[in-house]
């Protein structure tokens, strides 16, 4: 395991994930990581920093450049959105070029002590994140790009961004006894109400195209169709969905339950620590679990176990690189990278607390 300490710097839902086209290509993420860090930062709407006079540059006191994301770990085909907690409380937007060196800017997301987990949408260019609110479970809901993020509700049980469409956001209010999914969609100040229902203690989990997870304290997880009808119920933890409808969730073993009807089993080897959440890969065929100890990769195809690694995480946040190659999750300081193709592990940005993580590829696949 090689340690990096930089300075201060997821049709027919009955058939396997993988059997989708996949996604479309989106030409802002080319162009933009293909020019590197300057047009990156205009595509997250953040500044670019000043470049340094030649005489700062020759100052031997500062720190050498660590270059860009590819360049330290080698054969990574995206760049790295990220959130980082300073200070404890407030929130910093990190991007680390692949090919530049790494820059932070505020989020103006008010503060939290401290403050909760970060998502970023399909896109790795919009965030959300729910902070609590004085002497109750419900939380206030901020959302959008990230130097512009604002209160879309308060009162939220919980959030999920769309599994494959950009932008599009699901939260789950409660009151007077009754349940209530909204979506926000770009380009409105109001929020579509999805369903409504009485007897369901939870908070929306995933949702894609096939519907809406449900997580209910006490029946597991609830499916609703597209429409918003409720379709049927499995006991067990949502860990996280893909595009074709199938849904990951851990029951005293991981499960593959399609929202089409039907469920499998995962192979169990390996599973003895606590699975803290899951990320399909892009195309499908594979599924990466964060343990309490590292990360586990299984083939979809024949359930076989693929990889172990990786250190202690600090946050149960998974994403996958573009290509399928690589697994990226928080540890408790800095970001461990997985390349799942050699089983070689690093440590990134070390210096750091990372509450939240996306990459930002240069094509679609």
């Amino acid at each position: 395991m090689t340690v990096v300490a930089t300075p201060n710097v997821y049709e027919d839902a009955r058939e396997t994930p993988g059997q989708e086209s996949s996604a479309p290509r989106w030409a802002w993420l080319t162009v933009g990581l293909v020019l590197g860090a300057g047009a990156t930062v205009l595509a997250l709407g953040v500044d670019t920093p000043a470049r340094e006079s030649a005489e700062t540059a020759a100052d031997p006191a500062i720190a050498p450049a660590i270059g860009g994301m590819t360049d330290v770990v080698e054969g990574f085909p995206d760049g790295l959105v990220a959130v980082t907690r300073s200070d404890g409380q407030s929130l910093e937007l990190l991007i680390w070029p692949l090919q530049g060196e790494p820059y932070e800017r505020a989020i103006p997301v008010g503060v939290a002590r401290p403050p909760g987990p970060v998502d970023f949408d399909k896109s790795g260019r919009r965030i959300a994140t729910l902070l609590p609110m004085p002497d109750t479970e419900l939380g206030v809901l901020y959302a959008g790009i990230p130097e512009n993020a604002e209160i879309v509700a308060t009162g939220v049980t919980g959030y999920a961004w769309h599994d494959s469409v950009p932008y599009l956001l699901a939260y789950t209010t409660f009151a007077d006894d009754e349940f209530f999914l909204w979506v926000m969609r770009p380009g409105s100040r109001e929020p579509e109400l999805a369903a409504r229902a009485v007897g369901i203690d939870g908070s929306v989990s995933a949702w894609g195209d096939w519907g809406y997870g449900v997580q209910d304290r006490g029946k597991g997880a609830i499916l609703f169709t597209p429409t918003g009808e409720i379709k049927d119920s499995h006991p067990g933890r949502i860990l996280t969905s893909y595009r074709t409808g199938w849904l990951a969730v851990d029951n005293e073993g991981v499960e593959l339950l399609s929202s089409g009807g039907g469920v499998r089993g995962l192979g169990g080897a390996g599973l003895a620590d606590e699975v803290l959440t899951g990320r399909f890969s892009d195309d499908g065929e594979k599924l990466a679990l964060l343990t309490s100890d590292g990360v586990l990769q299984f083939s979809l195809t024949d359930d076989s176990v693929l990889l172990e690694s990786g250190g202690t995480p600090g946050l149960s946040r998974l994403v996958w690189s573009s290509d399928g190659r690589f697994v990226l999750y928080p540890g408790e300081r800095g970001v461990w990278a997985i390349d799942t193709v050699d089983g070689d592990s690093k440590a990134l940005l070390t210096d750091r607390v990372f509450t939240g993580l996306a990459v930002t590829p240069i094509g679609g696949p």
